[in-house]
C-alpha cells in the first residue's frame, strides 16, 4: 500500500468538486489501482495476466493435440491469444473455446492458422470458463508459441496499416448502426433504408450501367425495336413489327396473339438456310426462356420449347440468311411461310438478320419499368403524317393506350419520349406501337422506326 500525504481535488459525477485523500491498493497480479476516501471509490484497470493453463512453448508433432486446462474468467473482459509456429495447424486448428459450467464446451470460435504467419485473437469473455484446444496440422513443428492473456479491460480488436488487405480471420468488431436522413428539408426524421441489393436508396448505383454490367441483383433491362417497313393510308393502324410489309408472302398488318403456348415451328422462305436460329419469349407458365432452333430449309421444324409469346429472334450463325425466316403456330405451308398468315408470330428479314418488333410482353414474376419509347421516319413518303401510338393490354383486358403522339414526315426529327416517373406493367402485360398513316397518297411507301427500353425487376 502506497499512501500520497498531498490531498488532490477530483470533479465528482455531481459536477461538484471535492478534495480526497489519495490511496493506492495493487492487487496480487499487479492489476488494480484503488484511489479512495471516506465517500468515494474509483477502481482502475491496469495489467492483464498470462494464462499460463492455455500457453505453452512445446513444439507438437503430427496432429497433436495441446489441450489447455480450464481457466475461471469472470474477472476478466477480454481474452487476447497469440500464436505463431513454424507449420500450419490443421483445418479449424485453433479452438477457443468458453463454458458455463467449465465441463460442457458450448462456445467454439474456429480459424486455421497458417506457416510462419503469427496470429493475434481478441475474444470477449462471455462465460464463466475458457481454453484453447489447439491442434497441429500433417507436419511435426519446429517451434509452436501460443500466449493467452486475460484484461480486465478491452482494446483494439485489430491493427492495420491503410495498404495492408483484410483477411477473413483479423479481429473485428460488429457493429449495427442506423442512418437517418431529414425528409425536404424538415425536421422530420427517416431511416435510410437499403435495396434489396444492399446498396443505400440514397445512391444512384442501381441504374443505366450498373444494370447492363449485370451489377444489380434481379434486374435486367429490355431494348424493344420495330419497323413497320411498307404501309400506306388503306392498311389503317398497323403494328410496327415485320410483319407491316405490302405485298409480301407474310404480309401481317396487325400482329396476332396467341391464347395458349402454341408458338412452335420455325422455317425459311429459302431452302438453303440451315442456320441456327436463337429464338426468346415465354413458355405455358409466362417463364422467359431462351432457345436455339437449326433451321432445315422450307421445312418445319418443331420448337423445343413451346411458346405463348415470342418477341425477338436473330441469326445465331456465321452465315448470313438468305430467306425471310418465320416463326408460327403449326400450319400448311407454301414455300416455307405459313399459308395462313395469322399463324406468324415472328419474322426474320434477311437484311436485318433479326426480328425488329416493337412488341414485348413483361415475364412471370417480373415487373416492368418503362423508362423511354422513341418514333423516327425511315424511308417515309416526305407527304406523310403519321400517329403513333402506344398501347398496353393487362392479362385477360383489352389494349388501352397509354400514350400517343405525332410525327411528320416533311419534318423529320426523331421524337422521343423520357419518363419522370417511369410507366410500371404488371407481369403478362402485352406492350405494343402502333403508327397509322394520314394525309397521303394511298399508293406511296410508308415507313416508320420505334422502340422502347424497359427495366425489370423481379418481384
Amino acid at each position: 500500500m502506497q499512501t500520497f500525504n498531498n490531498p488532490i481535488e477530483i470533479v465528482d459525477v455531481d459536477g461538484l468538486k471535492r478534495t480526497v485523500q489519495v490511496v493506492s491498493f495493487v492487487g496480487s497480479n499487479g492489476e488494480l489501482i484503488e484511489f479512495t476516501n471516506n465517500t468515494m471509490n474509483v477502481s482502475i484497470a491496469n495489467n492483464g495476466i498470462v494464462d499460463s493453463n492455455n500457453s505453452t512453448n512445446t513444439p507438437l508433432v503430427i496432429d497433436e493435440p495441446f489441450i489447455g486446462v480450464a481457466t475461471e474468467i469472470n474477472d476478466y473482459g477480454i481474452i487476447y491469444i497469440t500464436t505463431k509456429s513454424d507449420v500450419a495447424s490443421a483445418t479449424n486448428g485453433l479452438s477457443i473455446q468458453q463454458s458455463s459450467d467449465g465441463t460442457n464446451w458450448d462456445h467454439t470460435d474456429e480459424y486455421t492458422i497458417n506457416a510462419n504467419s503469427g496470429k493475434t485473437f481478441s475474444v470477449q469473455a462471455g462465460a464463466s470458463y475458457f481454453r484453447i484446444v489447439y491442434t497441429n496440422g500433417s507436419i511435426a513443428q519446429s517451434f509452436f508459441r501460443l500466449q493467452v492473456i486475460l484484461k480486465k479491460g478491452n482494446g483494439k480488436p485489430s491493427s492495420h496499416r491503410v495498404q495492408d488487405d483484410i483477411a477473413n480471420d483479423d479481429d473485428a468488431e460488429l457493429v449495427k448502426a442506423v442512418l437517418s436522413a431529414k425528409f425536404n428539408g424538415s425536421n422530420i426524421l427517416g431511416n435510410i433504408a437499403a435495396t434489396k441489393s444492399g446498396n443505400l436508396k440514397t445512391t444512384d448505383a442501381e441504374s443505366g450501367l450498373a444494370i447492363a454490367k449485370g451489377d444489380v441483383i434481379g434486374t435486367t433491362f429490355v431494348h424493344k425495336f420495330g419497323n413497320a417497313k411498307d404501309f400506306d393510308t388503306v392498311d389503317g393502324e398497323v403494328t410496327i413489327w415485320d410483319g407491316a410489309e405490302d405485298g409480301t408472302a407474310w404480309e401481317l398488318m396487325n400482329y396476332v396473339y396467341s391464347t395458349t403456348a402454341d408458338i412452335d415451328s420455325i422455317s425459311s422462305s429459302n431452302a438453303l438456310d440451315t442456320q441456327i436460329i436463337s429464338i426468346q419469349g415465354l413458355d405455358p407458365n409466362w417463364d422467359l426462356v431462351n432457345q436455339t432452333i437449326t433451321l432445315n430449309g422450307q421445312t418445319r421444324v418443331a420448337l423445343t420449347t413451346p411458346l405463348i409469346r415470342i418477341f425477338r429472334a436473330f441469326n445465331d450463325n456465321s452465315t448470313d440468311l438468305s430467306g425471310h425466316v418465320v416463326v408460327y403456330v403449326n400450319t400448311s405451308l407454301t414455300a416455307g411461310v405459313p399459308t395462313d398468315k395469322t399463324k406468324i408470330r415472328a419474322i426474320i428479314d434477311p437484311t436485318n438478320q433479326q426480328t425488329l418488333m416493337a412488341i414485348y410482353t413483361i415475364p412471370n414474376g417480373k415487373t416492368g419499368y418503362m423508362r423511354d419509347w422513341y418514333m423516327a421516319t425511315s424511308g417515309g413518303n416526305k407527304a406523310s403524317n403519321y400517329v403513333v401510338r402506344l398501347v398496353s393490354r393487362n392479362e385477360g383486358k383489352v389494349f388501352r393506350t397509354k400514350h400517343i403522339s405525332s410525327l411528320s414526315a416533311l419534318s423529320p426529327i426523331p421524337y422521343q419520349h423520357q419518363y419522370t416517373e417511369p410507366e410500371v406493367f404488371m407481369a403478362r402485360t402485352d406492350i405494343e406501337m402502333r403508327v397509322e398513316s394520314i394525309a397521303s397518297p394511298a399508293a406511296l411507301e410508308n415507313s416508320i422506326s420505334a422502340g422502347f427500353d424497359i427495366v425489370l425487376i423481379d418481384n
